[in-house]
């Protein structure tokens, strides 16, 4: 009883900083490039960012001027040290290239190609991508990446055809819990210097940067917001354009250097005045800094009391990392206890969420679309159970609304076989055939659209598409709050790419069209989803 009550007090009133955080950061800069030009602040910046960040509780894995097996072997170190809930930071500042809408990080060895060689540049680099792939595999909570490499393409003068975009990197779309800074925007030039004498170490993009990593209580976005109007500011002195880009997938907020307040600053006991001048010191959520409590403690009591206190939280990530964690403590036989929570009068279970997955995939299941097993756990197969009943119906839902009680009622409704039966024996079409039906995708017509963005903001709007081109469309769009843009779009088989020009406001997104082309899902720079589907 004790121990439940000091950890109680513990969980109550530790301070969000007295928490051991693990943060861990990957850092390259690569300067001496062999067959390729030359840089001369990648390294530069790289290690001020080393520094910057280990004066920040961050432990840096940092390698220089690598090589592909050196710039894979870092990679792996760093991996390696990552665990679920963990804080993951990446920075790279060197060449890079997009090639086919995938951007790639260049290491020294990599060799200027010959005509059309893009498939050997694409072997012997890094995708961005699959670093951002490896990471997340790790179970990391969120991760940072800055990268710096929207310099002057490498293979620009290679013989023939060039290899790559003319300048700087292409647009991405970031996995969730992502946020991903480039030094510039979308097909611009990163500068490394001002003019030929200038004095500073680091490039243009890092040297605004630098200062802010140990600004306290600067939130990640505020953060990037000072940092973009800057660095264009800078640009601007020499008639030079560079605007960095971010792409915001992180859900919640983050800060390098968090607010450090002194005991007096700590909340005063209740009934007590500390004065009106008196510093004020607030959480913004006390659920991840009991969780990072919880974890340092270690024991199956700290994480079951973790998992009593915010029972109805089921769904955040620390309470799911705690449900993880508990369950590598206990022995194969033990059964984890269900969270001790108050039933209110009047309640029921739909709320629990493994009866509400356990619901919806028997629904999946009788409407034809192979859930799997009715386990109560979201797995591949059910996420591909939904997806094809979300194209097949044309429902105002989102993938991620998945393991909610609106999808769940949602697919109990609708009676009878939604999927079609799979094929068993297919038949393979002839070459005119599979061009016809390859051509017959499109995106010409009415749609109607919803898009769900931050605090679970809907809305709903309408758009036209024409056809412009073979893979082109040009669409006049308009929505619930009264906006208008026009719409640039490009269908890449059933993958979209899309600008929506509001006035003020430029929106990029990508999206991918159902198989019978009559909805696509779509992710936005905004951080909004969408879902749209044929209007007729």
């Amino acid at each position: 009883m004790y121990k439940a009550i000091f950890l109680f007090l513990c969980l109550a009133w530790t301070p969000v900083t007295a928490f051991a955080e693990k943060r861990i950061g990957l850092v390259i800069g690569n300067d001496l490039y062999s067959d390729v030009p030359v840089l001369k602040k990648a390294g530069a910046d790289a290690q001020a960012i080393s520094a910057a960040l280990g004066q920040q509780g961050f432990d840096i894995v940092t390698v220089l001027n690598a090589n592909r097996r050196e710039m894979n072997r870092t990679i792996s170190t760093f991996t390696e040290q990552l665990e679920a809930g963990d804080t993951a930071f990446v920075f790279f500042a060197g060449h890079g290239v997009e090639i086919d809408g995938e951007n790639y990080l260049l290491p020294t060895d990599i060799l200027a190609p010959a005509s059309g060689e893009r498939d050997f540049i694409k072997a012997e680099s890094i995708a961005l991508s699959a670093l951002l792939d490896r990471v997340r595999a790790t179970g990391a909570r969120m991760t940072i990446a800055i990268i710096d490499a929207c310099r002057n393409n490498p293979f620009q003068k290679a013989a023939g055809r060039s290899i790559g975009s003319t300048r700087g990197l292409g647009r991405i779309t970031a996995p969730q819990g992502t946020f991903v800074i480039f030094s510039a925007g979308a097909g611009q030039l990163a500068l490394d210097e001002l003019t030929e004498d200038d004095p500073a170490d680091n490039s243009v993009f890092t040297r605004a940067l630098v200062p802010r990593l140990s600004q306290p209580g600067l939130e990640l976005r505020s953060l990037v917001a000072d940092l973009r109007v800057e660095v264009r500011d800078l640009a601007q002195t020499v008639n030079h354009r560079q605007f960095p880009a971010y792409y915001d997938e992180l859900l919640g907020d983050f800060y390098f250097a968090s607010a450090k307040p002194s005991i007096a600053e700590r909340p005063a006991p209740a009934g007590t005045s500390s004065g009106s001048d008196a510093p004020v010191r607030t959480i913004t959520d006390p659920m991840r800094a009991d969780f990072d409590l919880a974890r340092a403690i270690g024991t199956a009591d700290a994480l079951q009391s973790f998992l009593d206190r915010y029972a109805n939280r089921r769904e955040e990530f620390s309470y799911r990392m705690a449900v993880q964690l508990l369950d590598r403590k206990r022995p194969p036989s033990a059964q984890p206890p269900e969270p001790r929570t108050e039933t209110a009068p009047g309640a029921t279970q739909s709320g629990d969420r493994r009866t509400i997955i356990r619901d919806t995939q028997l629904a999946l299941n009788a409407a034809g679309c192979s859930a799997g097993t009715a386990d109560g756990i979201i797995g591949a197969r059910t996420r591909q159970a939904f997806r094809k009943w979300l194209d097949e119906t044309a429902a105002d839902l989102h993938e991620a609304d998945l393991g909610t009680d609106t999808a769940r009622r949602a697919v109990m409704v609708r009676k009878g076989r939604v999927c079609p039966p799979a094929v068993t024996a297919p038949v393979q079409p002839s070459a005119s055939a599979a061009a016809g039906s390859a051509t017959a995708l499109g995106l010409a017509g009415n749609w109607r659209y919803t898009a769900t963005c931050a605090f679970v903001i809907k809305v709903h709007g309408s758009v036209r598409f024409k056809r412009t081109g073979p893979n082109a469309f040009h669409g006049n769009l308009s929505d619930s709050l009264g906006q208008k843009a026009n719409s640039d779009v490009y269908l890449n088989g059933r993958d979209i790419t899309g600008t929506d020009y509001f006035p003020g406001v430029t929106v990029r997104w990508r999206g991918r069209l159902a198989a019978d082309g009559n909805s696509y899902t779509a992710t936005g720079s905004t951080g909004c989803s969408v879902y749209a589907s044929r209007a007729g």
